[in-house]
C-alpha cells in the first residue's frame, strides 16, 4: 500500500522562513515544534538557523535553492552581534526584531479565504512586515496593526501558534482600519526593499541610516504641526513621512529643516539637545562611530557649528572641534573677563549685534572669525586714569583729545570704563614729539595746547590738526612729560583765531569752520589747488563764500564736511593716525598693492584714494 504525504506548501511573496516552516509544520498536520523536533532541527534556532537546519528544512519544505535565499532575505540574516542583513542591505537588529509583531490583516485573511484547507497552512507573515520602519500594506493601503507581542524569541516566531490565538478576530475583520493613502515615503520604502532603484538623495545612504534618520527627523519637525491627540502610530507614520519629504530633496533640503529647528531652540538654556531631541541623542551616542550614518551626522554637525559656539577642542557628535566659529555673548565675555550686559552693549555699538536683537545672550551668537580682532583687544583696553598716566595727559586734556576727534575710545558704552587703548595715547605723543621743536628760551611766547583752547576757544582737535598740516609749529619742554609738555605759540594761534573770526560778522554760523586749503593741508596734501578741485568738482562739501577781508571767494569746511571727507576718503597722513602706521609704511602699502589715487575723467587730485579701496590694506598692514 502507498502511503499518501501532503504536498509541501510553495513560499509566498516577501513570506518570512519562520512563517514558512509553521506552514509547512501545519501542512503535514503537526504543530511547528514538533515537527522541528521530528526533523532534528532546534526549534529556539528558527530566527537564525544555523546551515545544518536550513539545510533540513530545505529538504523536507521541497525547497529550490532560490527559495530558501528568497526566504532567508526577506527574514533577515545576523551579521553581528546587532545587525542584520536584510534584502542585501545591513540594518541594526532592533529595526528588524521586535516583541510587537506587526502586520496586514486583510493579506492575512485573504490567505485564509482563498484556502480550502486550515487557515495556518496559508496564512503567511511577510518579511516587509517585520521592518520598525514600514507602516502601509500598499496593496490594500491598510496601516500594518499589532497582532501579538511576545518578548521570548521562540514564541515570538512560533508563527502558527500565534496566528491561531489571532485567527477569529482577523476572519471577522475586528483588527482591520480605515484605508489609508500611500505617502511618497511609502512607495519609496518598498522601491528599495524591491531593488526597483531610488531616484532620491537617498539612493546614496543606507536603507537603515535614510528610514532611520527620517523618523527622527520627523518627530523633531511634528513639533511644529502635529496634534498631540494622534495615536502613536499615527504619529510614527507621519514622522516618518515628513522626516522622508526633508532628505529626498538632498543636503540643502536636510540643512533647511535642521536650521527650522535650531531656530525653534530660542531659549537661554536651549542647546543641541532641545532643538534635535533624539535625532542629537542617537548621532551623540548610538550612532556616533556608525559609518552608514557619516553623511547625516556630518550635514546635522555643520548645522550646529553654525548655531551653537562650540569652542576649539570641544568635542561634537564624536568629532573634536578645530576652530572656533561662533561666539555668544556668554562665551565671549567669558573670553574677554567682562560682564555680558557690558560686552552686549559694546558689541552693539560696533555693529555686531542688531540693536533689536532680543534673544538671551547664551543664543545671541555672531562670527568669532571675523570679529577676532575686536574681541583679543579688549583685555588690553584701559580707563581714563591709566591713559592719563601713559600719555602724561590731564583729564581735561583727555576730555578735549576725545571731543576734538583725535583720541577715539573703543566704545563709548556708558557700563565700559576701560575703553580707551593706550597705544593710541602713547602714538598720539610721539607723533608730537617727531613733529616739535625743543622749546625755545623765551618760552613766555609759547602756551600749552590746553592753556590754547582756554584763551582762545580753539578746540584741541584743530590745534593738533593743524601741527599736522605744518601750518602750526609745535614745541616741546619735555619730552618725557608726555602731552603735557607740548606747547603752541601764541602769536600762531592768535592769527588762526583772527583768521576765523574774519568770516564771523558776515557770516557768523562760519565761525567753527577752516578754509579747505588749510584743511588739505592738515590731511597732507601741500598743493591746496589739487584738493580744491576735488572740492569744486563736488566729491567734498564745503561752504563758498566771499572773504569780507579780501573780496576772493573762498571754500571754507564746518565739521561735518569733514566728516563726510573722512567717510569716503584716505590720506597717508589720515591712514597714519587712523591704523597707527608710519607715513612711509602707509605709502608702501598702496604702491605694494598698486592701488592708483582716486581720480575722475582724468583729473589729478593728488594722493587721496578711495577708503573703500584702501582701508583693508591699511587695517591688515596695521596688524
Amino acid at each position: 500500500m502507498t502511503r499518501w504525504f501532503p504536498r509541501s506548501p510553495r513560499p509566498k511573496a516577501r513570506e518570512t522562513l519562520p512563517s514558512f516552516f509553521s506552514r509547512l509544520a501545519a501542512s503535514k498536520g503537526v504543530v511547528a515544534r514538533d515537527f522541528a523536533r521530528d526533523m532534528g532541527v532546534p526549534f529556539k534556532l528558527l530566527p537564525n538557523p544555523d546551515d545544518e537546519s536550513l539545510s533540513r528544512i530545505a529538504r523536507w519544505g521541497d525547497l529550490a535553492s532560490a527559495d530558501l535565499q528568497d526566504l532567508l532575505s526577506w527574514s533577515g540574516e545576523r551579521v553581528g552581534n546587532v545587525q542584520m542583513r536584510f534584502r542585501g542591505e545591513v540594518l541594526g537588529s532592533r529595526a528588524l526584531r521586535n516583541p510587537v509583531i506587526r502586520g496586514c490583516p486583510i493579506c492575512l485573511r485573504q490567505d485564509a479565504e482563498t484556502h480550502d484547507g486550515d487557515p495556518a497552512e496559508a496564512m503567511a507573515m511577510r518579511g516587509d512586515w517585520q521592518l520598525r520602519e514600514a507602516t502601509l500594506c500598499l496593496k490594500h493601503q491598510h496601516p500594518l496593526v499589532s497582532l501579538w507581542r511576545v518578548d521570548r524569541l521562540p514564541d515570538r516566531y512560533d508563527v502558527g501558534a500565534r496566528l491561531k490565538e489571532a485567527e477569529d478576530d482577523l476572519i471577522r475583520g475586528a483588527l482591520d482600519r480605515p484605508r489609508e493613502d500611500a505617502s511618497a515615503y511609502d512607495l519609496w520604502l518598498d522601491a528599495r526593499l524591491e531593488h526597483r532603484g531610488d531616484t532620491t538623495w537617498l539612493a546614496g545612504q543606507s536603507l537603515y541610516s535614510a528610514t532611520t534618520v527620517s523618523r527622527l527627523l520627523g518627530t523633531e519637525l511634528a513639533k511644529f504641526k502635529y496634534d498631540k491627540t494622534l495615536s502613536a502610530d499615527e504619529q510614527h507614520r507621519r514622522a516618518l513621512g515628513d522626516g522622508f519629504e526633508a532628505l529626498r530633496g538632498g543636503e540643502a533640503a536636510f540643512k533647511e529643516a535642521l536650521d527650522r529647528l535650531a531656530a525653534s531652540a530660542s531659549g537661554p538654556l536651549d542647546e543641541p539637545a532641545k532643538a534635535f531631541g533624539e535625532l542629537f541623542r542617537k548621532m551623540s551616542r548610538d550612532f556616533v562611530a556608525d559609518d552608514t550614518f557619516a553623511v547625516f551626522r556630518g550635514i546635522l554637525r555643520e548645522c550646529i557649528l553654525s548655531h551653537w559656539p562650540y569652542a576649539s577642542g570641544d568635542i561634537l557628535l564624536g568629532e573634536k572641534v578645530k576652530e572656533r566659529r561662533l561666539h555668544s555673548v556668554v562665551t565671549a565675555a567669558r573670553q574677554v573677563e567682562l560682564w555680558p550686559v557690558g560686552l552686549d552693549a559694546m558689541l552693539t555699538e560696533a555693529g555686531v549685534l542688531a540693536k533689536e536683537d532680543q534673544r538671551p545672550d547664551s543664543r545671541k551668537v555672531f562670527d568669532a572669525i571675523q570679529h577676532v580682532d575686536l574681541l583679543s583687544e579688549i583685555p588690553s583696553l584701559v580707563g581714563p586714569g591709566e591713559m592719563q598716566t601713559a600719555m602724561g595727559a590731564t583729564k581735561a586734556a583727555l576730555i578735549s583729545l576725545e571731543e576734538g576727534g583725535i583720541l577715539i575710545p573703543r566704545t563709548r558704552t556708558p557700563k565700559i570704563i576701560a575703553r580707551w587703548r593706550i597705544s593710541d595715547g602713547i602714538g598720539l605723543v610721539e607723533e608730537l614729539a617727531a613733529l616739535a621743536i625743543p622749546m625755545p628760551e623765551n618760552q613766555l611766547s609759547w602756551e600749552t595746547l590746553q592753556q590754547a583752547r582756554r584763551r582762545k576757544g580753539l578746540d584741541v582737535g584743530t590745534i593738533i590738526r593743524l601741527v599736522r598740516s605744518g601750518a602750526l609749529k609745535i614745541a616741546a619742554s619735555d619730552v618725557s612729560a608726555g602731552y603735557i609738555g607740548f606747547s603752541v605759540l601764541k602769536a600762531e594761534i592768535n592769527a588762526i583765531v583772527a583768521g576765523r573770526a574774519s568770516v564771523t560778522p558776515q557770516f557768523p554760523e562760519l565761525s567753527d569752520t577752516i578754509s579747505a586749503a588749510a584743511f588739505g593741508r592738515s590731511i597732507g596734501l601741500r598743493d591746496g589747488r589739487r584738493f580744491l578741485a576735488l572740492v569744486e568738482a563736488g566729491y567734498v562739501p564745503a561752504i563758498e563764500l566771499i572773504n569780507p577781508k579780501t573780496q576772493k571767494k573762498q571754500l571754507r569746511m564746518n565739521d561735518q564736511d569733514i566728516s563726510a571727507f573722512h567717510r569716503q576718503f584716505l590720506t597717508l597722513t589720515t591712514a597714519e593716525v587712523e591704523f597707527g602706521i608710519s607715513r612711509n609704511k602707509a605709502s608702501a602699502i598702496v604702491r605694494a598693492h598698486d592701488a592708483k589715487p582716486f581720480s575722475s575723467k582724468g583729473q589729478d587730485f593728488g594722493s587721496i584714494w578711495l577708503r573703500v579701496d584702501v582701508a583693508p590694506l591699511f587695517a591688515s598692514g596695521s596688524r
